[in-house]
């Protein structure tokens, strides 16, 4: 019983073995076929590579510096190096357009431009630019009034972009949020638009006739040719009279703007009081609530009110300080902060009463071609003159001075130029003496040298007679120096051997030969 016993548990054993044996050999075979491949496994935050031997065999390779870790910050770390390649990039194309413009990687094309060449170039073109678009304006409104809104539209498109890039390097942007962008903006959607809307005409007319157009006596527009800048400023104040005065007279046909309206009814008053208040809340809501922390962060923001609050030679800012100081609102001398409640109010509430009191001659406008026209000449002609008192007055001093310190620092760099040049020069003829001496032979027993040295010798032997009795004038205590001099050897005291006197006129014979050289 034992022995049958005995046998099962071997036959079991061997059975036992063979399946372990069977496994393993069907595990090496699924091995051997794919031998040499690599598995990535992640153990313990740690990177494994795991290869096949050819035998079977599994090779481990543990990468100990590769973690999870570091593999999350592989995706930021490519952004940085992108960006950083972006940087690069921008930084080499930024260089090829300053070598294109002004011929130097390193240098600004802002700096460049502002050289007196390139300043000097910018005002011509502006000038030609200025005239060329007075005489389009006129030929435009006198022969094809039809197409000048259009003019309009792209001309002031053109120059505001250009005012919004100038201004927001100067930190002056927040200029575009006045009134007189948001009549230009107004008048524009209205005839573009919704040109049946005859309300909403009406108002853009009193606004456009009345508080823009006095803007160019009040704020001292200048029709000045060579200034982009103010250029920008005049047409921004004439051009949407114009076109509005353009459609009141038919010359812009309309079938909805008839010759015999008004505007002496109530509902055309306060329509253009509406899209005045519109405007303001607008502007109270910009500079007030989305751009209040940047306006706190950066006092360099200027704004109409920050303007205005220190411009103490404006005379319209004076005239509205005074009144403050008579109703008692404000001390005399005391600075007006342009940050607080009381400026913002206050502007607020004068610009409202400058808008109504200008309003108000635009009802006889609209209703008198004669008056409108004489209105609009007696603001353009303003303008002119004011730009002629520029001219005369002040842009022939001012454009002098502009380029002065330039020229200065040009003359200095001039003057150190020909300084070098002369210390060159100087090079050059000690280098001609010295090649003369060489090449120049004397007859020392000539007469003529004889008599030369002589009259040398004569000559320094009276000069040092003269010093010695200079210095018998002095005090007591310069004897001794006196009396050593006396004990000189001839040489100390002018006298010179033959050798020493032909060698002064060799020196000068030759810089005679090389002053005469110098002639030719």
């Amino acid at each position: 019983m034992s022995s049958m016993e005995g046998g099962e548990v071997v036959e079991a054993r061997r059975s036992h073995s063979e399946m372990v044996r069977t496994v393993v050999d069907g595990t090496k075979e699924r091995l051997r076929r794919i031998k040499g491949q690599v598995f990535h496994v992640i153990d313990n935050n740690q990177l494994l590579l795991l290869r096949i031997g050819r035998d079977g065999r599994i090779l481990e390779r543990r990468l100990p510096h590769l973690d999870l870790g570091s593999l999350a910050a592989v995706p930021k770390r490519l952004l940085e190096a992108g960006k950083e390649a972006g940087e690069r990039a921008k930084g080499r194309a930024r260089r090829k357009w300053r070598k294109v413009v002004t011929g130097d990687p390193n240098k600004r094309i802002r700096d460049h431009m502002r050289e007196v060449p390139q300043v000097k170039l910018y005002d011509k073109i502006s000038f030609t630019f200025g005239v060329l678009c007075i005489c389009g304006t006129e030929w435009l409104a006198l022969r094809h009034p039809e197409f000048f809104p259009l003019y309009y539209y792209v001309l002031m498109m053109a120059l505001l972009v250009n005012r919004f890039i100038t201004y927001a390097q100067e930190n002056w942007h927040l200029f575009m949020l006045d009134f007189c962008y948001f009549v230009n903006l107004s008048v524009t959607l209205q005839t573009a638009f919704f040109p049946d809307h005859l309300l909403w005409y009406k108002a853009n007319y009193m606004l456009a006739m009345g508080p823009l157009m006095t803007a160019i006596m009040v704020w001292k527009n200048s029709l000045v040719f060579h200034s982009l800048d103010k250029l920008t400023s005049m047409f921004l104040h004439a051009f949407p009279p114009l076109t509005v005065h353009l459609f009141r007279w038919g010359l812009i046909q309309n079938k909805h703007i008839k010759l015999e309206d008004t505007l002496w009814e109530a509902e055309s008053f306060w329509a253009a009081v509406g899209v005045y208040l519109v405007w303001q809340i607008g502007y109270w809501v910009i500079t007030e609530v989305l751009l209040a922390p940047s306006l706190a962060r950066d006092p360099t923001l200027i704004t109409s009110i920050r303007y205005l609050a220190s411009d103490k030679k404006n005379g319209f800012r004076n005239f509205v300080m005074s009144v403050m100081v008579e109703l008692g609102v404000h001390k005399r001398g005391d600075p007006l902060d342009p940050d607080g409640l009381k400026a913002k109010l206050v502007f607020g509430i004068t610009q409202l009463i400058y808008t109504i009191i200008t309003i108000i001659p635009t009802l006889f406008f609209f209703s008198s071609y004669a008056l409108s026209c004489g209105w609009m000449v007696l603001a353009y002609s303003w303008g002119t003159w004011n730009g002629a008192c520029y001219y005369i007055e002040v842009f022939a001093e001012r454009y002098r001075m502009k380029f002065i310190i330039k020229e200065e620092v040009g003359v200095t760099a001039c003057a150190t130029d020909d300084s070098e040049m002369d210390e060159e020069d100087e090079d050059e003829e000690e280098d001609d003496f010295q090649n003369a001496e060489e090449e120049l032979e004397l007859d020392q027993s000539s007469e003529l040298y004889k008599t030369i040295v002589a009259a040398i010798i004569k000559e320094e032997e009276d000069g040092d007679i003269d010093e010695e009795d200079d210095d018998l004038e002095e005090e007591d205590g310069d004897l001794e120096e006196d009396e050593l001099e006396e004990k000189t050897p001839a040489r100390d005291a002018g006298v010179e051997t033959d050798s020493q006197a032909s060698g002064r006129v060799i020196k000068r014979a030759s810089a005679a030969g090389a002053r005469r050289a110098d002639d030719k």
